[in-house]
């Protein structure tokens, strides 16, 4: 079957191929903002640069839209070994860690798996536990740190130590809630740790944390590329900002600046567009999906006409550049009709997450997917860099990038100009069907169990865990 694109689909592949423009803009983002952390002020500089970028490229109306969030600031953290011996421990706190010490008998429950909590909650009440960041064996579905955090909190935790399963990776990081002293520590160390409690049959732990939850305000950048029909939307989108202790080249400006460069192309081809685009670039994405959940409470009106989001969480960093649909047999069809109109090895996967910024337009039933390829995400069982302080430039792979870019940019063009496009909206009935299937119904449970919890214990709680009490909500749009 002849290909009605070929000429558009050389041009935008001509374009994408012979650019560097977004290994440009991610060493910008990286070497002069930094991890454009909420509130630290290089989230405004990078914001500021992104929109003066889209408008260069031709975008209309790029601009930034504030929100406020609760953010949180790093001090310093310590962890002590205090019996059978006395050690230091290197350790980083873990954004929106509780402020104080905590000292008290070591669990390490491994990997985490999700029937542990309840199993050894006796040994658990009013201790430090420790679990890794590695996925537990036999999972169908991901086993998210917060995940891990909560039911350890309410299984009567009273510290929380995350320890890297990569070797040489140093400590990670990764957003929790405001309720336990929580720090990371690196693979090395947890498993000095392990062995010594193996060994001696009781560790006790002193973890000491110095930080702040306060209230801050950030950005998400906004951009449109019109198209010659109003009415149903394409919104592509990445979250800016990375972790503090790091600049988050790979998670993800990576995805920041392939989005940009799908702005960038296709903004050459804008009368070829029968439908509108929106770019979308999220703030603080990493402590709780805040820029997403801000816009999509903002545009109520706007997510009946959002035809597909597709968000960049992920993409461009290794592996083929493939989609992720979030439970839409029905566009499966679609996206393997793009690899073989353009003879190239695209990878089309089913599975769906709360933990990323599709997860606020999903719950409205928008059509949504990611960029990625699911075999490479099982093969490094987990983030890699990511969430570490190794996360930086070098990481990065131009050819990754453009592959990103170009797979998307097609797919776009054949989305906004299909008049037979496949997937409507979700009802509540089935958005709720779908978290079922996909398992996490529990998992989104937790939120109310949580709060529970801290209601009945709210006189012994610190302030920030007060003040996060009352804020929780309990909803799914709160999964992490």
């Amino acid at each position: 079957m002849a290909n009605p694109y070929t000429s558009l689909d050389r041009r935008v592949l001509g374009e994408v191929y012979g650019s560097t423009e977004t290994m440009d803009n991610l060493t910008v983002l990286c070497d002069e903002y930094n991890s454009r952390w909420p509130g630290s002020g290089d989230d405004r500089k990078a914001c500021e640069y992104i929109v003066g970028k889209l408008g260069e490229y031709g975008l209309e109306d790029p601009h930034m839209e504030g929100l406020t969030l609760p953010g949180w600031v790093r001090g310093t953290s310590r962890l002590t070994v205090t019996e059978p011996l006395m050690k230091e421990i290197p350790c980083i706190a873990l954004p929106h860690s509780a402020e104080g010490d905590v000292e008290a008998e070591l669990v390490f429950l491994g990997d985490g798996p999700v029937e542990i909590y309840e199993k050894r909650k006796d040994e658990i009440e009013g201790k430090i536990v420790m679990v890794t960041s590695r996925p537990p064996s036999g999972m169908t579905r991901d086993l998210h740190r917060n995940e891990k955090f909560q039911r350890s909190v309410l299984a009567g935790a009273a510290g929380w130590v995350f320890m890297n399963h990569y070797p040489t990776y140093g400590p990670p990081t990764g957003g929790i809630s405001p309720i336990v002293p929580s720090i990371g520590v690196s693979y090395e160390d947890g498993s000095y740790l392990s062995r010594l409690l193996s060994r001696k049959g009781k560790v006790k732990l002193r973890i000491s944390t110095e930080c702040e939850n306060v209230e801050v305000e950030s950005w998400n950048v906004v951009a449109d590329l019109p198209g010659i029909d109003d009415g149903e939307k394409v919104i592509y989108g990445a979250h800016y900002d990375g972790h503090d202790i790091a600049v988050g080249a790979l998670d993800d400006a990576t995805g920041t600046v392939c989005v940009m460069e799908v702005a960038r192309v296709l903004a050459k081809e804008r009368k070829r567009l029968k439908r509108p685009m929106r770019f979308i670039l999220f703030a603080a994405e990493e402590i709780g999906l805040y820029g997403s959940r801000a816009y999509v409470k903002e545009h109520p009106d706007e997510m009946e006409d959002i035809r597909f989001m597709l968000n960049f969480d992920g993409a461009g960093r290794a592996g083929r550049q493939g989609f992720g649909l979030h439970g839409w047999p029905e566009l499966e069809p679609f996206f393997y009709g793009i690899a073989e109109a353009v003879g190239i090895e695209i990878p089309v996967s089913q599975g769906v997450s709360p933990y990323s910024d599709h997860w606020p337009f999903l719950l409205k039933g928008v059509p949504t997917a990611t960029m990625g390829d699911p075999e490479e995400a099982r093969r490094r069982g987990g983030r890699g860099y990511g969430h570490t302080m190794h996360d930086t430039v070098d990481k990065v792979d131009l050819r990754v990038h453009r592959e990103c870019v170009a797979n998307s940019a097609l797919a776009a063009l054949r989305i906004v100009n299909s008049d037979d496009w496949p997937a409507k909206h979700r009802s509540q009935d089935q958005i709720e069907k779908l978290v079922e299937e996909k398992g996490y119904k529990d998992t989104l449970s937790l939120g109310e169990k949580l709060k529970n919890y801290l209601s009945e214990r709210r006189g012994r709680l610190r302030p920030e865990a007060r003040a996060y009490l009352d804020r929780l909500t309990a909803t799914w749009e709160e999964a992490v």
